[in-house]
């Protein structure tokens, strides 16, 4: 009859309470139950294997359908206006570019976009009509939209901007943060004025990233906004008081773009 270490060991002792430590007793034991630990090696997983299939949902194979998912999507960018306006436009697309967007300015590429970034001029009424015009467009394929530059900055209650989701002339440089949450489905306003101690600056920094429409044209912001309020010019409602960048920053970013390769 086969007995157990530890019920052997009660037999042999007069007080039952009294037990040695038990990893003891299975090492010094031959005819310890070892056999128990055998059997483990006999349990083998079964795992199992999905089954394979080539007509995967289109939203299973292209990330961006269906997706609010940030930094993976299509964005179509259209500038309007001046040479201040484009090279702010550039900073953006390069931006977006950078954290990983896809960005295209073709207007063959506009439809499969999932968000337009308008890039506005109110200087004349018929660069405004044709932003107001776009963002009509937009909204009856079922875009998202982010507006910028001077129509939302000078009259952000315009009635075909409530809802969307503006960037400010002096906010270029949060168009990513504002271009996420926008594809979260939020609306989203950033229109302040960039100041140090009370001094108007000149805007986003010029160190950034940045996509050139010609790559042999680098525009050069100096300062925005400006010191007369002309009756026939919507300039100073869009940018304000001139505000200047500094000389540092205007030559270093025409030696980075010198040696840029």
């Amino acid at each position: 009859m086969y007995l157990d270490p530890i019920d052997r060991l009660i037999m042999e002792h007069d007080d039952p309470d009294i037990v040695e430590d038990i990893e003891d007793l299975i090492k010094n034991e031959e005819d310890a139950p070892i056999e128990r630990l055998e059997r483990t090696d006999e349990i083998l997983p079964r795992p199992r294997r999905a089954k394979a299939s080539t007509d995967l949902p289109e939203r299973l194979t292209d990330p961006t359908v269906d997706s609010n998912i940030p930094g993976i999507q299509k964005i179509y960018v259209k500038t309007w206006g001046c040479a201040h306006n484009n090279s702010d436009g550039e900073y953006m697309a390069g931006l977006l570019a950078a954290y990983g967007y896809q960005v295209t300015d073709s207007e063959k590429d506009a439809d499969s976009a999932q968000l337009w970034l308008l890039n506005s001029c109110t200087v004349k009424n018929p660069a405004q009509d044709h932003f107001v015009n776009t963002i009509r467009d937009a909204r009856s394929r079922g875009k998202y939209v982010v507006v910028a530059g001077c129509v939302p900055q000078a009259a952000p209650k315009l009635p075909d901007l409530q809802g969307l989701s503006v960037i400010g002339v002096q906010q270029i440089d949060r168009v990513v943060e504002i271009v996420e949450e926008t594809l979260r489905g939020h609306s989203v306003r950033a229109l302040g004025m960039k100041k140090i101690a009370k001094t108007k600056l000149g805007g986003a920094e010029l160190a950034l990233p940045k996509i050139r429409k010609n790559p042999l044209v680098e525009i050069i912001p100096i300062n925005t906004g400006c010191l007369n309020s002309c009756t026939y010019c919507k300039t100073k409602h869009a940018r304000g008081q001139l505000g200047s960048y500094t000389v540092e920053e205007i030559v270093d970013r025409a030696k980075h773009v010198v040696f840029e390769e």
